[in-house]
């Protein structure tokens, strides 16, 4: 779910307008107790009634002049005296697609969704090193796009942590746009299938699709630079249940900071003394290092290559 769709009910509270449909109509939200102490809004006030030569009016979002999910506390949000980490198992998956000859050479790899983009370098010169059973079409060994989910497990050791702020989101604050990074199995369904490139046949039209027969793979290790930012929620009581990823250098340090921060007692924001929730923008960056085990390499029937589905 993005930002928005998770936060939208704050916003109608707030009194966005959505605007008018093709009809010309206003469509405002249903009234609610911030809403109700508006003066009322009589649609067309003050405008000229629409002739039948008027061009229908299109649709217009109205977003407030201030963000409706911050707060002008007394005191922000703030970290604990000393974040804890731990070290902690996460899983998540690649997808590419591999080019393979007639002969089950690997010519070729895109990676489609790679949850570590810092080990790059070394996915590619894994897929260079696979070999396959080419696929076949009328008993002939074809040239193809094979798409391939490597399945891994990841051990993220805690980080050192060099830089850490924690900024309140305030009524002034912009909305960012959210890092999008659905469950592997939800991306896979919602991706759409793309187009085998020429002279090449794709793999819905194969009768048998191309089999890996080695697939050694050195992208295991990670030691190096990382950052993080996101939105997270903090309740009265200083828990952090609900955060929204803003950005990350590897995405499979999402669900691990997810799951340390959610163990944190931070420091509530207070309005009039008394302890509020509030959002709070958290950044970190520093160095971290995991190792990751591969789990299983599954073999895919829809062509990923070319495909219009986004990397996240």
């Amino acid at each position: 779910m993005s930002l928005w769709g998770l936060l939208r009910p704050a916003a109608l509270a707030a009194g966005i307008l959505l605007a008018s449909s093709s009809e010309g109509q206003e469509n405002t939200p249903p009234p609610t107790p911030a809403a109700a102490a508006q003066p009322a809004v009589t649609p067309g006030a003050g405008m000229a009634p629409l002739r039948l030569t008027d061009q229908p009016a299109m649709r217009i979002d109205r977003l407030p002049a201030e963000n409706p999910f911050g707060i002008a506390a007394e005191t922000p949000a703030a970290l604990p005296l000393k974040p804890a980490f731990t070290e902690q198992t996460v899983e998540s998956s690649l997808f590419a697609a591999v080019r393979v000859d007639k002969t089950g050479h690997v010519t070729a790899s895109e990676r489609v969704r790679d949850p570590i983009p810092s080990l790059a370098a070394d996915s590619k010169k894994s897929f260079e090193r696979w070999s396959f059973e080419p696929a076949r079409k009328d008993g002939r060994p074809v040239d193809s796009w094979a798409s391939v989910r490597v399945e891994m497990t990841a051990t993220v050791r805690p980080p050192k942590v060099e830089q850490i702020a924690l900024k309140p989101v305030l009524p002034s604050s912009p909305i960012p746009a959210p890092l999008e990074w659905a469950p592997d199995q939800a991306w896979y369904d919602s991706a759409p299938a793309g187009r085998a490139p020429d002279g090449t046949v794709a793999i819905e039209q194969a009768d048998t699709m191309a089999v890996p027969k080695k697939t050694k793979w050195d992208a295991d290790s990670y030691k190096g630079p990382f950052s993080i930012r996101m939105w997270i929620h903090i309740d009265a009581a200083g828990h952090a249940g609900r955060m929204i990823p803003i950005q990350a250098s590897d995405p499979i340090l999402i669900s691990y900071f997810r799951k340390q921060i959610s163990t944190w007692t931070l420091k509530p924001a207070t309005v009039k003394g008394q302890p509020v929730e509030s959002w709070a923008e958290l950044s970190m960056s520093g160095t971290i290092g995991w190792s990751a085990e591969v789990k299983q390499i599954a073999n895919l029937r829809k062509t990923l290559t070319g495909s219009a589905a986004a990397q996240r």
